[in-house]
């Protein structure tokens, strides 16, 4: 493509949408500055259709977000050739090939997020109709996302490259190293307390579709107290969910209500931040839908809870989602559309991916005060979940029974949430992974008896709780040293 060569909005976005996801890496993408900047980035809309694109891209990894939540904790197995791969991970055989190890989908969309950011102070000049708020209301958007991005990259894989620049000029070096854990949260951190100064707490146009599936104030500030809380920075964590808290613009759904969370979603009351999926928006989940739901009516054989989830739940916890003492349910949040099993149809294949909603605020800041030794109001909010789902809780006095008391509660709230795998390491690496053991267990309970032989000698390594670095972005950037586990 040349300058002289004229290109529409459709076409461009249609580059970023279809054609980034599928590179062979993701460093591979050097579109034209010239082309960009002079038949482009114009007006106000071409921001916002940008920024469309971002949350697009974002949409794109939720079933991986999900799944890899999941696949190797202890309350949610797949079933079926979909999963194949993924389930190799359960097992702990995890190879450098396998194609669900791979960051570039992440990595796609911190580059949306990094042009968008790179481009829209140049509109704001261009455009006299797109006023600096819009341009940092905005940019607020991109680096929540940006920032969502690179903490599930840090989950996953710990050390990771740190891409700040978008990848618009072949003049601009993008061969990178990781960078340790730590610096890049700490940047996350920053970016988030940059973008909460900016960011909108409006309603978006009254739009409640818009509401919950775009980053404002409140969703900004959940992933503060995540991030935090990750960082073991118990009081700052209590701290922004506080704001949340004593925001007066969220609450729990009630026992009654409870399935509104997922049909039809984006409760104004306790929804803080969805990965959308709409029908009438033309953005539907068939992926997900067929690969999950469909034929798992009766027989339940894709998405299955173990039966460690099942014995957590009491017999009339709403969560259960089944009347069957000895079962339980989890993927009928997503294939019903209330508790008494009226099923969605199959056009029906949109149900969104909750990223926050108030329950985790109070949990998060329930397990932040059990760190700082608030055994009693950590207690009252564990009460307060459970009641609301009509279920049993006796209040803990040990702080390490505590501990183990909030990652059941957690459990239960968010059984197939993508919730579980990072809520055990969070719990196993606190104080330098001084509770490493739990992890141990769990990993070599899934394991085969074979393999279990060979895992005992090697899962005491922490490095083997996260992900390889791609096999073919190690080949493409020498700068990247592989998982010091995974280099033997």
């Amino acid at each position: 493509m040349r300058k002289t060569k004229k290109i529409s909005l459709g076409l461009l976005l249609a580059f970023f949408i279809l054609f980034v996801p599928q590179c062979t890496d993701w460093l591979d993408l050097e579109p034209e500055n010239d082309l960009i900047e002079d038949e482009f980035w114009k007006r106000g809309e071409d921001v916002e259709s940008t920024l469309a694109a971002t949350y697009n891209s974002w949409r794109g990894s939720g079933l991986n977000n999900l799944i890899m939540g999941e696949i190797r904790g202890d309350m949610i197995k797949f079933q079926g050739s979909a999963f194949s791969s993924y389930n190799r991970l359960s097992q702990s055989d995890i190879t450098t090939s396998n194609p669900t190890v791979n960051w570039k989908a992440y990595y796609n969309t911190i580059n949306l997020a990094n042009t968008l950011m790179y481009y829209a102070p140049l509109v704001q000049e261009r455009d006299p109709t797109f006023s600096v708020e819009d341009k940092e209301r905005i940019e607020s958007e991109a680096l929540f996302i940006r920032s969502l991005s690179y903490f599930y990259l840090v989950r996953l894989w710990k050390d990771v490259p740190l891409v700040l620049q978008p990848m618009i000029s072949d003049t601009v070096h993008f061969m990178l190293e990781k960078s340790p854990e730590d610096q890049v949260l700490d940047h996350v951190v920053s970016d988030l307390k940059r973008a909460e100064k900016i960011a909108s707490t409006d309603e978006f146009a009254g739009d409640p579709y818009m509401y919950k599936g775009r980053a404002n104030k409140y969703a900004i500030w959940a992933l503060l107290a995540d991030v935090l809380l990750w960082q073991e920075n118990y009081s700052a964590c209590i701290a922004y969910a506080d704001s949340i808290i004593t925001s007066g613009k969220f609450s729990l759904e009630s026992q009654n209500t409870w399935f509104r969370l997922f049909y039809p979603g984006n409760s104004m009351n306790e929804s803080i931040f969805e990965i959308q999926f709409s029908t009438v928006h033309k953005q539907v989940n068939p992926v997900f839908y067929n690969a999950v739901i469909l034929n798992n009516y009766d027989a339940n054989i894709n998405m299955t809870a173990t039966p460690a989830l099942i014995q957590l739940y009491d017999v009339s916890d709403t969560r259960k989602l089944s009347l069957e003492e000895e079962e339980a349910w989890p993927a009928k949040k997503y294939a019903a559309k209330d508790l008494n099993s009226t099923y969605r149809i199959a056009s029906e294949n949109d149900a969104n991916f909750i990223v926050y909603r108030f329950a985790e605020v109070l949990l998060m800041k329930a397990e932040a005060l059990v760190e700082i030794g608030d055994i009693q109001q950590a207690n009252d909010i564990l009460k307060t979940i459970s009641n609301r789902a009509n279920g049993f809780y006796e209040g803990v006095g040990d702080t390490d029974k505590l501990r183990i008391a909030v990652l059941n509660e957690r459990a239960r709230e968010f059984a197939a949430e993508g919730k579980r795998w990072f809520d055990i390491l969070r719990y196993a690496k606190r104080d330098g992974f001084q509770r490493k053991q739990f992890i141990i267990n769990m990993v070599l309970s899934n394991a085969g008896v074979q393999q279990r032989a060979v895992l005992e000698t090697r899962v005491t390594d922490t490095m083997s709780y996260y992900l390889p670095i791609p096999e073919n972005e190690i080949i493409y950037n020498p700068k990247l040293e592989q998982n010091s586990y995974y280099d033997r």
